[in-house]
């Protein structure tokens, strides 16, 4: 990895745009990615993906300045390897329930000394060489994305302690899973959750933290949710793009010719 788009921008302040990436396509992958959006999420906990195909998916966001970011669906430290050998951008974990969840999981992201991450150059993200074997941990611990997501009440009760663990990035607010344990399921900006989600927000961009939440799907929530204080803005999903564009058109076109 020569550079991680997104972590730039975040490192500067700049929010930054992306979405779930649940349809098992590269050329999905790459539409998305040359439309424009600064970072996509390859879905490993819904969507239908390979483990062996994780490279194709790099390739069609990196040669748009788009970040692949893999969510592994639990922390299995054999593929969080995969997915980091493969050249993914970072990865975003979620279930976390305490602090040492956390903890463990930035051990696995990081080479020695910030964690125990098994270590070799010869790979598509160490640029299949060891000609650079001396820098490209110290690099890789540096530009490599960790995030983690909010989803349980327990998760949140442990906010404080959760955003004391040093090399985490990105705290993704869970609005669906949160709206189910609240019993609302779906209601995910009804007033309680907003309110429970806002005072998160609050905490992590002072703990120095990247805010994330929500899967808005209009340009009305998009600015809702930023004027929330999110900075890591998940647009919709993948599949949800594609239908309600064709859906929407046909259900007023069919209306009119009757």
């Amino acid at each position: 990895m020569k550079k991680n788009f997104v972590k730039e921008k975040i490192t500067d302040g700049i929010p930054v745009f992306g979405t779930w990436n649940t349809l098992g396509s590269p050329m999905v992958t790459e539409v998305m990615a040359r439309a424009g959006f600064d970072f996509i999420i390859i879905d490993f906990e819904h969507g239908s993906f390979s483990i062996s195909e994780v490279h194709n998916y790099v390739n069609a966001c990196e040669r748009y300045s788009c970040s692949p970011i893999v969510r592994v669906p639990g922390k299995f430290d054999w593929m969080i390897q995969q997915v980091l050998d493969q050249g993914a951008h970072g990865v975003i974990l979620p279930g976390i329930e305490t602090s040492q969840d956390v903890r463990e999981f930035v051990e696995v992201v990081k080479f020695k000394p910030q964690g125990h991450r098994g270590f070799t150059p010869h790979t598509k993200a160490g640029g299949f060489t060891n000609m650079n074997a001396e820098t490209y941990s110290q690099k890789a611990n540096d530009r490599t994305l960790v995030g983690v997501i909010i989803e349980s009440v327990t998760a949140f009760e442990n906010l404080d302690s959760i955003l004391e663990v040093e090399g985490l990035d990105i705290v993704y607010f869970g609005a669906y899973d949160l709206s189910l344990e609240l019993s609302s399921p779906g209601d995910v900006f009804g007033k309680e959750l907003i309110e429970m989600i806002s005072s998160g927000i609050k905490k992590t961009t002072e703990a120095g933290k990247y805010p994330g939440g929500f899967v808005p799907q209009s340009v009305e929530k998009v600015i809702f949710i930023m004027d929330l204080g999110i900075r890591f803005i998940t647009y919709n999903v993948d599949s949800a793009i594609l239908y309600h564009d064709i859906h929407d058109v046909l259900e007023a076109v069919r209306s009119h010719s009757k």
